[in-house]
């Protein structure tokens, strides 16, 4: 069984750094025997998250544009390598909307994941920790690199002057690949829990 991962770049714009070194993790997953597939978010139509909760019920979301079929291409993906431009030290639009309406009915537990964010200068380590918090929250496991997942630049192409950035890039698609790998044919037990149901816990008698 051959191994998938995603890549997906979170840029409005397109042919972007962030697709550059997105693509780069893709050609060293695929040096490993992974297939490998690229969502460009720029050319998608992804809107805003309603906060309407629908999908907690339905396992879908309801608004009719390109968000569902790029969460059914995540569920089905054995590993994810994510990325933004860092926008006022936060994830851009495109990012952020994909994070917000998948974060109630996408279940991604037990998958491998890794994070990459382009900045050029300040604010890199903040929209870090939001693609960081995300994958966490979504119970995937991320592997590290010797590097920071993190390019910088600013006019498009200018990260592949990043010699550093580029090489992580390398190596976060060639580590996420081998885990996604190993998995794949020794699954984890943990992974796929039964989920809880009920209520979650109030704050307040409980505390006392």
């Amino acid at each position: 069984m051959k191994t998938r991962i995603l890549g997906i770049s979170g840029s409005p714009r397109t042919s972007s750094n962030t697709a550059i070194l997105i693509e780069t993790a893709l050609e060293a997953a695929e040096q490993e025997g992974a297939i490998t597939e690229f969502i460009d978010l720029s050319y998608l139509d992804i809107r805003a998250c309603k906060h309407c909760t629908d999908c907690s019920k339905t396992g879908k979301c309801t608004q009719d544009d390109d968000l569902n079929k790029v969460a059914e291409t995540m569920k089905a993906a054995d590993g994810i390598v994510i990325g933004s431009p860092d926008h006022f030290a936060s994830v851009a639009t495109p990012m952020k909307n994909l994070m917000d309406r998948t974060g109630r009915f996408l279940h991604l537990e037990g998958k491998v994941a890794a994070g990459i964010i382009v900045g050029r200068r300040s604010g890199v380590d903040l929209a870090l920790s939001h693609l960081l918090f995300f994958l966490l929250v979504k119970e995937m496991i991320v592997p590290g690199a010797i590097h920071w997942p993190v390019g910088y630049a600013l006019n498009a192409g200018d990260v592949r002057g990043d010699t550093e950035a580029m090489a992580m890039a390398e190596q976060v698609g060639t580590r996420v690949a081998i885990l996604a790998t190993n998995l794949v044919h020794n699954p984890l037990p943990w992974a796929h829990n039964e989920r809880p149901t009920g209520q979650k816990v109030r704050f307040g008698d409980e505390w006392k």
